[in-house]
């Protein structure tokens, strides 16, 4: 995008880590990364990855763990069946084995050793992201006994919506231009930090459309839906940065550091569904309009 005061905050290429070359190739054999956010590709960001897994693998992560939360999320791209995966993942936690097949997220605190992670089946592309609340993505070696503070690890996988009282009474109005799909907060899992997600499915000016600020970093995610062309947005976006208005029409992730006034939030074209998604690294999503 053209030069900005804060364009420096808006990731729309996709910049990792020196990863090795054999396991770049091996990674594109089943998924297809698109954008990679983290405090080396914007300064202060927490890391957030993304990606579209295209084919079954038996090659996805080997159990590890961090020393930071950790939220992952499986999405199906039918945003007239948004909680059909689509598929089938098969994902561990500590040692207990989840078979997944509706979108989901996942909240794995830091210690907790998770994966590996089996692609069983792909009928249709299935959008995947890991964010932690750390600056780098890290993976520790997992050693030592497991977490035996639980019979099952059950509710740290989020598959059906809870939203806050407030969410509630705006639902009706949000619903005029938008599905919210998944919320995640420590009042839904004890101890997780906040992510919520939705379809954007028409134009409309949001019920962001009052500039606030947050006491904690955010992420704020705009992804187009055809994994084919997966940078196409297929609409486009206007949200404001402090005083600057930024024009999206390309899949983005955009960081707001804790105190950067942002919005209002319109959606001024949409083609097809956006997938959306705002991450906050404190435990719940408080705005504060003065």
């Amino acid at each position: 995008m053209a030069k900005s005061k804060y364009g420096k905050y808006i990731v729309m290429e996709l910049k990792t880590p020196a990863f090795p070359p054999e396991f770049v190739k091996m990674y594109s054999l089943f998924a297809k990364r698109i954008l990679w956010m983290d405090s080396n590709v914007v300064e202060g960001a927490f890391q957030m990855n993304t990606s579209w897994y295209l084919k079954p693998s038996t090659h996805g992560a080997e159990a590890h763990q961090h020393d930071v939360d950790e939220i992952i999320g499986f999405f199906g791209n039918d945003a007239a069946k948004p909680y059909d995966l689509g598929g089938e993942i098969e994902f561990w936690l500590e040692d207990e084995k989840h078979i997944i097949t509706r979108t989901a997220m996942i909240f794995v605190p830091a210690g907790m050793k998770h994966c590996p992670l089996i692609i069983r089946r792909v009928d249709r592309p299935i959008f995947h992201f890991s964010t932690v609340t750390g600056g780098s993505y890290i993976q520790q070696k997992s050693e030592g006994e497991s977490i035996k503070s639980k019979t099952t690890y059950d509710n740290h996988i989020v598959t059906e919506l809870k939203i806050p009282e407030e969410k509630k009474k705006i639902a009706i109005a949000y619903s005029k231009y938008a599905r919210r799909i998944l919320w995640m907060d420590e009042n839904v899992v004890d101890g997780a930090f906040h992510m919520n997600t939705a379809w954007y499915l028409k134009a409309a000016r949001t019920l962001e459309d009052k500039p606030h600020t947050h006491d904690t970093n955010e992420i704020i995610g705009f992804f187009g839906s055809n994994a084919a062309d997966p940078y196409d947005l297929g609409g486009e976006i206007e949200i404001w940065l402090e005083d600057e208005k930024e024009i999206l029409t390309r899949t983005c992730m955009l960081f707001v550091p804790a105190g950067m006034k942002h919005c209002p939030l319109i959606i001024r074209r949409a083609d097809r569904p956006i997938f959306h998604f705002t991450v906050v690294t404190g435990g719940q999503y408080i705005k504060d309009e003065k």
